[in-house]
């Protein structure tokens, strides 16, 4: 069991590197205008290492658990930089994002899912199989290949994340 569990992680070990590192930044992002302290460390580095911990976290759980939704780690690590950095932007978009967590959730969710289409290219639906296979993820708690149409940029961004090529 545990050597099936390693086999896992080693194989996603690409996408949960890439997700902390970007945790790691939106945190510092997030909180860099601020002046306050946690003891002697600036409060951008301490969010940063929380969100980092927390999210690479998450993502090890997903990618054992949910192996289907793995390719949406990234996407979503994207898109919550790409919020980090709006607010480090506009200062006065800071408090308002900070202070409603579900318009947060929203954005970075909806913002995952554009990137997710952009990095990914569109994934094809499975042939008609009945109403089952549209109710239950296509490949349940396995890992499956998806069938995508992908640009070859978008190809070669996968086969690095995946250490393997889309499937067509």
């Amino acid at each position: 069991m545990l050597n099936g569990l390693r086999t896992r992680l080693h194989q996603d070990r690409r996408r949960l590197g890439f997700v902390t590192i970007l945790a790691f930044f939106a945190g510092y992002f997030m909180y860099l205008p601020s002046d306050l302290q946690v003891g002697s460390w600036p409060l951008a580095w301490v969010t940063g290492a929380i969100y980092a911990g927390v999210v690479g976290l998450v993502a090890v759980i997903v990618c054992l658990l949910l192996p289907s939704m793995r390719f949406m780690l990234e996407a979503v690590a994207i898109s919550r930089l790409l919020l980090s950095l709006a607010v480090l932007a506009a200062p006065g978009l800071g408090p308002m994002v900070l202070s409603n967590p579900a318009l947060t959730a929203g954005i970075i969710v909806l913002g995952g899912i554009a990137v997710r289409r952009l990095l990914h290219g569109r994934v094809l639906p499975a042939p008609d199989l009945g109403p089952w296979p549209r109710l239950l993820p296509e490949g349940g708690l396995r890992r499956v290949p998806l069938r995508v149409e992908a640009r070859p940029w978008q190809a070669r961004y996968t086969g690095w994340i995946d250490g393997s090529s889309p499937a067509r």
